[in-house]
């Protein structure tokens, strides 16, 4: 049970609400196009009786709104999403999500409810107890001293597979800190903190303890409980060199490389939640980048090795009737994988194009009434906190350079060791290596995403008689609108010269569907060779300011190109490069030819769209 005033991000984020169009009319839009002035995009439908009778939406979910769902019922926070009459199918994707949350799950419990709500502003909290008699108003709280809590059955869904940090037993990662003086064998190393460099440092002689990382694999999780206790029982007393009981007790309290003060001691009871969970969901196999071992100075004055775990999001497909009258909803088309494995995104799509699709009928009654929805499981995805990946991958990378530069002053100043001392406890001498064996850093890499198990591409669906082609999913949109809602952003393609081909790599600025939302996003592209295309595959108009292409060594050591043509991605100056539905454009870097080779390339792009809300429709931009 979660204590009795402990946080627990319990909240998915929520889908976007499309934005109001500016204009919407029906049958000859011309009048009303001369009338407008300014960017205003005007939606215009051709045929009053050709509004879409039924829409597709996808839907992430995670936390207690999952939980619900999987239980037959609906969060406050997702009852004016997929609130009314909702019927969820009860495939093998919907079954392993119940399975690891009844089985790893965490109870949910305490005084207070935390979570981000990103497409509602900022971050959320309210009592727990105030929310769960929101649920169910029959549901029992008690006063206590933390405050009022409420009596929450598991099973009704106040269970949460949610993240976990767990604690690496790495010995011999240990004895190369303190006792061999080196960088331990496969870890890289971070010279500094995701917050930069301390102010007392002292170049030559002592600076911040680094972020030693790898990572995690299966051999750690290999006889972990003999490891464990191995780890833990020479904590103490690593160098054998303790001249009394006092500075063993002293030794205790700092955690010199147990971190005692988060909770690791000899004796202290495994966390097994967050281990067996690990264990399951990586039976089959545990990629690369999916966790990290990070070595690095605790919170309470010592160093430990821990990795942090995921959480379990469902991804789902609603099928609405949104016209007035009922339809028929005949079989689906599906292409389907059974592997119980962890893999990314591509290799999911791989495992459903290589699948020949069957015929499904997922709902036996045949007729979906007018607001009547079909929540249809189709993957399990495996992400890691937001603002866990975020300070990873941004605050690392953004004080990436003054640790190197410290580090080259290290190195050119001294001959003897340096001392690398606790940034919270700057008495706390940890360990020492010689400046000379201080290898290049590394900035931390992850994988914003894994997915697992069971999963379903839906290809079509009989509806009325008539076959529809279903819209995919795409791994970095919370909600899709079949035909419309807030798009699916720009592509970017980049081009291959085997083949003469050009290839799709990914959306960005998802959500920016206004002026006001204009952002600046930053993707890595799986190819480069040269040449990039941005292309507007849907209803909507993109406004680009700014691109710019950026080359990352295998050191981490960025260089960045902004485009020269077209001009107005040259900047982000508001000089807005516009495209419509069906329009593309290549963009231009100044290159040195095969600059890129052996480099990793990013794309950052600043800008917004704006969507339309039906394929059927059309629009002019004045």
């Amino acid at each position: 049970m979660i204590g009795a005033v402990s946080r627990i991000a319990a909240l998915s984020a929520l889908p976007f609400a499309a934005a109001a169009q500016d204009v919407t009319t029906y049958g000859d839009c011309s009048p009303v196009i001369q009338n407008v002035g300014g960017d205003v995009t005007v939606v215009c439908y051709r045929d009053s009786d050709r509004k879409p009778k039924f829409r597709v939406v996808y839907y992430r979910l995670g936390g207690i709104g999952q939980s619900f769902l999987i239980n037959g019922k609906l969060s406050p926070d997702w009852e004016k999403y997929l609130g009314g009459q909702q019927a969820i199918v009860n495939n093998a994707i919907h079954q392993e999500i119940r399975n690891i949350t009844d089985k790893f799950g965490q109870e949910i419990g305490g005084s207070e409810l935390s979570g981000k709500v990103g497409f509602e502003g900022g971050e959320f909290s309210m009592s727990l107890a105030d929310y769960a008699q929101q649920v169910d108003a029959g549901i029992t709280v008690f006063d206590t001293d933390a405050g009022a809590m409420p009596d929450l059955n598991p099973a009704d869904g106040w269970r949460v597979f949610g993240p976990g940090e767990l604690f690496v037993p790495d010995l011999d990662a240990a004895q190369s800190l303190f006792q061999r003086y080196a960088v331990p064998a496969g870890y890289h190393a971070y010279w500094g903190t995701s917050s930069g460099p301390a102010s007392w440092i002292e170049p030559g002689s002592k600076m911040t303890a680094p972020t030693l990382w790898r990572s995690l694999t299966l051999a750690d999780l290999d006889d972990y409980e003999a490891r464990y206790d191995a780890y833990l029982g020479r904590a103490l007393d690593i160098s054998n060199d303790a001249r009394s009981a006092g500075e063993l007790a002293q030794r205790a309290e700092r955690g010199l490389f147990a971190n005692s003060g988060a909770g690791y001691s000899a004796g202290h009871r495994i966390e097994h939640r967050t281990l067996d969970a690990l264990r399951y969901v990586a039976r089959n196999g545990l990629p690369e980048n999916y966790a990290l071992v990070k070595g690095e100075p605790g919170a309470h004055y010592g160093w430990s090795f821990t990795a942090n775990t995921r959480s379990a999001d469902l991804l789902v497909a609603v099928l609405e009737n949104v016209g007035d009258q009922p339809m028929d909803v005949g079989a689906f088309s599906i292409a389907e994988t059974d592997a119980m494995t962890l893999r990314l995104h591509d290799e999911t799509q791989a495992l459903l194009a290589a699948a020949r699709p069957v015929e499904k009928r997922l709902w036996p009654p045949g007729v979906l009434a007018p607001g009547e929805k079909l929540v249809i499981p189709v993957r399990i995805e495996m992400p890691l906190l937001p603002e866990y990946y975020d300070w990873i991958v941004s605050g690392y990378r953004d004080n990436f350079d003054a640790g190197e530069a410290i580090r080259d002053e290290a190195i050119a100043s001294a001959a003897q060791q340096i001392v690398f001392v606790h940034p919270y406890e700057t008495t706390n001498a940890l360990f020492a290596l010689p400046a000379g064996d201080m290898p290049k850093g590394r900035i931390p890499k992850l994988v914003e995403r894994f997915e697992y198990g069971p999963a379903w591409s839906i290809q079509a669906v009989e509806v009325d008689g008539t076959t529809y082609d279903f819209r995919q999913h795409d791994p970095n949109n919370f909600i899709l609108f079949a035909g419309g809602g807030i798009g699916s952003c720009p592509y970017i393609y980049t081009h291959r010269q085997d083949g003469d081909i050009w290839v799709e790599e990914d959306h960005f600025l998802l959500g920016a569907t206004s002026p006001d939302k204009k952002r600046t996003d930053r993707l890595e592209l799986s190819h480069f060779e040269g040449r990039l295309e941005i292309r507007e595959k849907e209803h909507e108009l993109a406004h680009l300011d700014q691109i710019t292409l950026i080359l990352r060594d295998e050191m981490g050591e960025e260089s960045a190109y902004p485009a020269i043509w077209p001009e107005e991605l040259a900047a982000t100056d508001g000089q807005n490069l516009v495209l419509g539905y069906g329009e593309r454009v290549e963009v231009q870097f100044d290159l040195p030819d095969g600059e890129w080779e052996g480099k990793t390339a990013l794309i950052s792009a600043t800008g917004y769209y704006v969507p339309f809300s039906d394929p059927n429709l059309f629009a002019s931009r004045n």
